[in-house]
């Protein structure tokens, strides 16, 4: 069944509307570690999303076929329900909790997005293609570089995020395992960083 014009107009607006309040929801890990006024979800989404893009154009240098416009998609979409229940920090989700809120979050992505905005966000949450490893790295990615610039900025001691990075290190596409050691390298060499 097609839309009209006026229907798909609505649900862009709906879409942007229902979105929104990402621009003012915080990111709750920072909050916890006493990180003052940090980045919002939708801020977050969009380091996620450029990270994402750089990503992509190393690993088409590298002579990776990559869906691009797949992984942004997913990337641009990866919070969305956030939007209706919030940000939980991944330290309080223990699995029967976890299972619980994928089922919340499969529910809210139904009414929040467009159904080819939603067929982005299942195809992250529900399969493992290329486009979604590479997606998933950059999430973990832009929540280190925040880190490293939050530490930088002398605005909390987030050592908790860089204790089980040696997990991480051990990613499948070679060029997301040289961003993690370089992002450990610059940590480790900044003077301005003084928690080592």
């Amino acid at each position: 069944m097609s839309t009209t014009s006026s229907q798909r107009a609505q649900q862009i607006v709906e879409t942007l509307t229902n979105l929104s309040s990402l621009s003012d929801l915080p990111r709750t890990g920072w909050l916890l570690r006493g990180v003052c006024a940090p980045e919002s979800v939708a801020a977050h989404s969009y380091g996620v999303a450029l990270c994402t893009m750089l990503l992509v154009d190393a690993l088409r240098e590298e002579g990776l076929a990559i869906d691009g416009e797949k992984a942004l998609r997913m990337a641009l979409v990866h919070d969305a329900p956030e939007a209706a229940m919030g940000d939980i920090p991944s330290p309080v989700k223990t699995p029967a909790l976890k299972r619980a809120i994928a089922e919340v979050e499969r529910q809210l992505a139904t009414t929040l997005l467009t159904p080819k905005a939603l067929h982005s966000w299942l195809h992250l949450s529900q399969t493992e293609s290329v486009e979604t490893q590479l997606v998933k790295a950059a999430d973990t990615i832009q929540m280190l570089v925040q880190a490293l610039v939050y530490e930088q900025q002398h605005r909390g001691c987030l050592d908790e995020f860089w204790v089980n990075l040696q997990h991480r290190q051990s990613h499948p596409l070679h060029v997301v395992n040289e961003v993690m050691t370089c992002l450990c390298s610059m940590r480790t060499s900044d003077p301005s960083n003084n928690r080592r």
